[in-house]
């Protein structure tokens, strides 16, 4: 869901959607209509604005047909609630789940809105001209530190949906993490043994994760290895190859190739080898040869020349 879209090239608003200058009530905030700026799959997006608050902001309002799909809503608020509070996240304000009276439900969710549209379309601007390494390091920092915020929740929180479409660039040029809605806790170690477990998690992964974003564990769940962090963790390493390559690592050779991290750098552009082997590091088959977030943001400061904003903690260790 394009949130960070850009007023001006907003498309023309579809049947049923509210109009400018109504006013909504979303919890414990009314906030007024200001601009339809997208639509997809079940949802709305608007600009609005809060007297509480002096920027405009975004209001999702999603038609949720069934239980099932509400679960699903709920779920992902709950993760917004608990993690909007940092400077690499997008913030959330409050939410509300009514039902309809043509049955089903109406969820509204009120969000924080990201001027600098995503980092898709600022990849998509600078096809010729590409990014820099020093801008692909502070994007890829700004992200490590939102997931490390996750990881270090206790107990630790999964995004399982890391991309570069789920990144947004705030007013003040922040980069920040998005789309909750494949957000789990963490199972540690834990491996499922039975066939309708196994299944069960296969149809998991399924529904909420990129295919060319997943980990190994991920591809071949009968190999019985644990899906915890590590998994974010090797997102980021397909993230930053694809900041730096316009391409995933895989995108050509598909699962297989996943299942034995053979990939390859292309010639070009040129990056520094430190770069390289940050990427080849988050790309280990083996997850337990993979870093934990401490040592990704650690490293990335590193070749920044920044200090590293976050301590070393033990239950993020694996």
């Amino acid at each position: 869901m394009p949130i960070g879209s850009e007023p001006h090239n907003t498309p023309p608003p579809p049947p049923g959607a509210m109009s400018p200058g109504t006013q909504v009530v979303v919890g414990r905030h009314t906030v007024a209509i200001q601009v339809f700026l997208a639509e997809g799959g079940f949802a709305h997006v608007y600009l609005v604005r809060m007297k509480e608050f002096p920027d405009p902001i975004v209001l999702k309002r999603i038609a949720v047909p069934d239980t099932e799909r509400l679960k699903s809503v709920e779920k992902e608020i709950v993760f917004m609630r608990r993690l909007g509070s940092h400077k690499n996240i997008v913030r959330y304000f409050d939410s509300q789940v009514s039902p309809l009276p043509t049955g089903g439900f109406e969820a509204l969710i009120l969000m924080e809105y990201c001027p600098g549209g995503g980092v898709i379309d600022l990849m998509n601007r600078r096809l010729q001209q590409r990014l820099t390494e020093p801008e692909i390091l502070k994007i890829f920092g700004d992200v490590s530190e939102a997931l490390a915020y996750m990881h270090y929740c206790n107990p630790p929180a999964l995004h399982r949906d890391l991309k570069v479409e789920n990144i947004l660039i705030s007013a003040s040029g922040r980069y920040k993490l998005c789309d909750f809605g494949s957000a789990c806790l963490s199972k540690g170690t834990y491996v499922p043994q039975t066939l309708p477990e196994i299944q069960k998690l296969e149809d998991d992964i399924q529904r909420h994760t990129t295919l060319q974003y997943r980990a190994p564990e991920m591809i071949d769940i009968y190999q019985k290895r644990p899906i915890n962090e590590k998994a974010d963790i090797w997102a980021l390493g397909v993230f930053l190859y694809k900041l730096c390559y316009y391409t995933t690592p895989f995108e050509e050779q598909g699962p297989l190739a996943i299942l034995s991290a053979k990939f390859t750098f292309p010639p070009r552009p040129q990056f520094s080898d430190n770069t390289r082997n940050l990427i080849s590091w988050l790309l280990s088959e083996d997850q337990d040869r993979r870093p934990n977030i401490y040592q990704v943001v650690e490293t990335v400061c590193k070749l920044r020349g920044k200090d590293c904003p976050i301590r070393n903690v033990c239950w993020c260790k694996h």
